[in-house]
């Protein structure tokens, strides 16, 4: 089984958007949320939904549904800023005040978590240990691929226990997996293909070909996309060309790539993965 992921926020939430005036816009998530639930009921696929916890508090009807419906409802900050932005103790504070918050909509407790803008590092490999402290099972924030804002070109393709001293080894001592997002992998060459603008921006054969090499290797393929890129009124911001050319670049046919891939591969979420893979006593 593949791991299909949704990464739950607002348009002004990106690293991308931090100077715009946000007095203006409005969050849209309880306006979008439901399109994509019922896309994923057609095809009898359970997700994990990444939220962040500011959405998550305005959006209490959302957050009922897409638990009521069989997803998983994990962690992705409280407010979006990364991980070089914050302290253990806040990290700490946040998983906390988000776990109180699912506790009193009767929601299960989070098992997971996303750093904002795939902020983890060795420079914030603290979390490491805060994650696993706070309970969590699994983490997914590493991109094995150097991009001009986030990645580890060196870190492993498939899922591993991430050693606290160095973010690119594997310690079997520790509790926490890590599950990478997916890369096309050619000749020593990586291209991030897991979602988001490489999911708009490269051609369906190559991000077929990247699953399918996962599956022979025995990984899960990690795909993540957002709810604002699946949103047709998605506000058009004023980012400057290269940024909005990474924001909305082929946005229209973002849910015609996903509904391609939902119609031809397995996708489940990160807690059914792991429960299963515990039955079998095997991640990958």
């Amino acid at each position: 089984m593949n791991i299909l992921t949704i990464d739950v926020e607002e348009i002004f939430h990106i690293e991308y958007s931090k100077h715009v005036k946000r007095n203006d816009l409005s969050y849209r998530t309880s306006q979008n949320i439901f399109e994509i639930l019922d896309l994923l009921d057609r095809y009898n696929i359970i997700s994990t939904f990444f939220v962040v916890g500011k959405v998550a508090e305005k959006c209490i009807d959302v957050m009922k549904e897409i638990y009521k419906r069989g997803h998983e409802i994990a962690f992705h900050s409280y407010d979006h800023r990364p991980l070089w932005e914050k302290t253990p103790r806040q990290l700490r504070k946040e998983i906390l005040m988000f776990n109180q918050f699912l506790n009193s909509i009767n929601v299960e407790k989070c098992i997971g978590f996303r750093a904002p803008s795939f902020s983890l590092n060795n420079e914030t490999k603290w979390a490491l240990g805060i994650l696993e402290k706070m309970g969590m099972w699994y983490d997914s924030s590493i991109f094995p691929v150097k991009t001009p804002l986030y990645g580890l070109s060196n870190a492993p393709i498939g899922p591993y226990k991430p050693s606290h001293k160095n973010i690119l080894k594997e310690d079997t001592e520790t509790h926490l997996w890590e599950f990478p997002l997916l890369v096309y992998s050619e000749i020593g060459l990586r291209i991030p293909a897991g979602g988001g603008f490489y999911l708009r921006l490269l051609p369906l054969s190559m991000i077929k070909t990247a699953i399918q090499k996962n599956m022979n290797r025995g990984y899960p393929s990690v795909l993540y996309i957002h709810n604002w890129e699946l949103d047709k009124k998605t506000p058009k911001l004023n980012l400057g060309y290269i940024k909005s050319f990474i924001t909305y670049h082929n946005i229209k046919k973002s849910i015609i790539k996903l509904e391609y891939l939902l119609s031809k591969y397995p996708f489940t979420n990160f807690k059914n993965y792991l429960e299963n893979a515990m039955e079998t006593e095997e991640v990958n």
